[in-house]
């Protein structure tokens, strides 16, 4: 009765969750269409996109942590989510060199960009090619993408951010950190989580109860839907750009 009423709970959150950040995604591109320079256009879809990937990474890891996904399917899915989140550190470093009164290129982003999006293209190819051939080939080259898209977006583009002098523009970003800490947070549960469940007896020598189990996936999700709230906000923070390029263009 109890794993029940877990159970539903647990999928009504997810739902809920997924909707936050369908929403987010929607804002972003209400948005898009509105803003005049093509540096923010791009770098509003770049949110939408990352939204759309974590909503169907949420989806995934609900089904597939109910035996209805097969395990290789969200890695792919992470994998490609990984490109998404590169694509918008990508854009955001750009936007917020364009925001610097100097003009500064923040570790030579402009140059350094080009080899590290090599990497990541080359990275999703070998993992879906190592999905084709049996799931047997990804070993470490998770690593890959995983510390691509933390040095970028955790060392270098705080550094470009402080740079800009749009605050719009900077509190956009504030939000989108809080739910990029709080998302690799949950990714850590749900792959750990999906291991355990791969070989139980490796990982815990006493594994957790059913009820204990629920509980630690309720725990998971319910920190994604604050994720999910910090997306949105980050997609709304947007906004104030269009109200500031509209009065340039009128004056």
């Amino acid at each position: 009765m109890v794993s029940s009423l877990l159970d539903a709970l647990t999928a009504a959150v997810t739902a809920f969750t997924v909707l936050i950040i369908g929403y987010a995604g929607y804002w972003a591109l209400d948005i898009r269409q509105a803003l005049r320079t093509p540096l923010y256009k791009n770098h509003a879809l770049a949110l939408a996109v990352v939204a759309a990937a974590f909503g169907v990474l949420d989806a995934e890891a609900a089904l597939v942590d109910s035996s209805i996904l097969v395990v290789p399917t969200i890695f792919l899915t992470l994998f490609t989510t990984f490109i998404f989140m590169f694509y918008f550190i990508d854009s955001a470093m750009l936007s917020a060199r364009r925001a610097d009164p100097l003009l500064r290129d923040t570790a030579r982003w402009t140059m350094l960009r080009k080899p590290l999006w090599i990497g990541m293209i080359v990275t999703i190819a070998f993992a879906i090619g190592s999905s084709v051939a049996g799931y047997s080939g990804y070993g470490g080259i998770f690593l890959l993408p995983f510390i691509l898209v933390a040095i970028s977006g955790g060392a270098f583009l705080p550094r470009a951010t402080r740079r800009s002098k749009d605050m719009s523009f900077n509190r956009h970003l504030k939000w989108f950190g809080i739910f990029a800490v709080l998302v690799i947070v949950w990714l850590i549960a749900v792959l750990f989580g999906t291991f355990q469940a791969m070989n139980p007896v490796t990982l815990f020598n006493s594994p957790l109860t059913p009820t204990g189990s629920y509980v630690l996936d309720l725990a998971d999700t319910l920190g994604l839907v604050g994720a999910g709230y910090c997306l949105y906000k980050s997609a709304k923070s947007l906004a104030p750009l269009n109200r500031i390029e509209t009065e340039i263009s009128a004056a």
